[in-house]
């Protein structure tokens, strides 16, 4: 009688919804040197603002969570100590991983937005928060590729996230009856919802896209492809509630700079952003009476830079097939990139550039042999180093 021949042993690919798919749709190049290749960038500015946002409002929710196991709830506002204490404690971890502040002023600027996150928006988050930090995984048939890239033997690939917080929400809740985020996310995802639900909160260390960069390659629907697939990977977690949608929290909203402000009145005045201040309210006076001339700048409520902070993505089984559709799309292209390298080719020929961030490219440190980058933004920002983005408020 033949016997069967027991199959090689392999490792299940792995795939990150946010270091490796969304670093992809980024670049494809930037994402081999950094990801795969592990060459840390010269100026880790992006890096080291968003893991500082996470990092403030983490500490922020556990100690708040702490104060109620203690029997003495206490929502901010808080001290300045208490704030200074937490920005540093954060600052050292960063430190101890190798990560600084650039320079001073992008110091400040996270300080000024992690304090406003956690005064302004978190006695109105925390509450709602059940679980911070939440690992979520699952497996997915690996997409077939040309059989002259094939560098591995595997019929599918795992796919891994790390959500900030799941929300836990019941409408009837007398405490929630006058929370802002609750309100707008009753407005956003309509009637129909069940007594009780979820909410995937994801926080991102940036302003809010106008809507004329939606597409297929820009952040604002990579984005929204990334939360439907954390619906998805949550939904099926033991203490899951019904998903109802998620919230892309912009962090930068909160505390606007003068650039950030520049290309609002550019967006209100082109129509190109979803959230323009509301008619004929304070916030639509300053903004139409400011000059970017101006010294000071226009003082927006926190209404208004609440409204523009949250972005609600409802989650259907019909938008978590389109997102998951996309996303194995992208594992397709990176195992065939890494299929032709792997066959002789060069690096650049091998992977995909996206050059359609500008943001990103002048941040890069491929800029200097980038094809894309010369062709596109080398005469307008010259030079070969990387440059800082612009973080000025004056």
């Amino acid at each position: 009688m033949p016997l069967s021949i027991r199959p090689k042993v392999y490792s299940l690919p792995s795939y990150s919804l946010t270091g490796d798919l969304l670093g992809y749709l980024r670049c494809g190049l930037q994402y081999r040197y950094s990801r795969l290749g592990k060459l840390p960038p010269s100026r880790p500015v992006q890096q080291w603002f968003g893991e500082y946002i996470h990092g403030v409002l983490e500490e922020a929710f556990r100690r708040f969570k702490e104060s109620i196991d203690n029997g003495s709830p206490s929502l901010p506002p808080w001290s300045q100590d208490e704030l200074q204490d937490i920005q540093a404690l954060i600052k050292k971890r960063l430190e101890a991983r190798g990560l600084y502040a650039w320079n001073g002023e992008v110091e400040r600027l996270g300080s000024r937005r992690g304090e406003s996150a956690i005064q302004e928006l978190g006695p109105h988050l925390f509450p709602l928060i059940h679980r911070a930090e939440v690992r979520l995984t699952g497996a997915r048939l690996l997409p077939e590729i040309d059989p002259q890239f094939q560098f591995r033997t595997a019929d599918r690939y795992e796919v891994v996230g790390v959500v900030d917080v799941v929300t836990h929400i019941e409408i009837d809740d007398p405490a929630l009856a006058g929370n802002p985020i609750v309100s707008y996310l009753n407005q956003a995802l309509g009637e129909g919802l069940p007594d009780q639900f979820e909410i995937i909160v994801d926080y991102k260390g940036m302003r809010r896209p106008p809507v004329s960069s939606a597409g297929s390659g820009s952040l604002w629907t990579q984005y929204q492809w990334q939360i439907q697939t954390y619906g998805e990977l949550r939904r099926v977690q033991p203490d899951a509630l019904h998903v109802a949608g998620g919230v892309l929290l912009y962090i930068n909203e909160l505390s606007p700079t003068r650039g950030d402000l520049e290309r609002l009145k550019a967006e209100i005045a082109s129509g190109t952003t979803d959230v323009p201040p509301p008619p004929g309210s304070a916030d639509e006076f300053a903004m139409r009476n400011w000059k970017t001339r101006d010294k000071s700048l226009p003082k927006l409520s926190f209404g208004y830079r609440l409204l523009r902070a949250l972005r609600v993505v409802p989650i259907s089984p019909q938008s978590i097939k389109v997102a998951l559709e996309a996303f194995d799309g992208v594992v397709q292209e990176i195992e065939t990139c890494r299929g032709r390298e792997a066959n002789g080719g060069s690096v650049i020929q091998s992977w995909t550039r996206n050059s359609n961030e500008e943001s990103t490219c002048v941040v890069c440190d491929s800029r200097t042999y980038c094809p894309n980058y010369q062709s596109q933004y080398s005469s307008k920002h010259g030079g070969t180093e990387p440059r800082l983005p612009g973080v000025k408020d004056t």
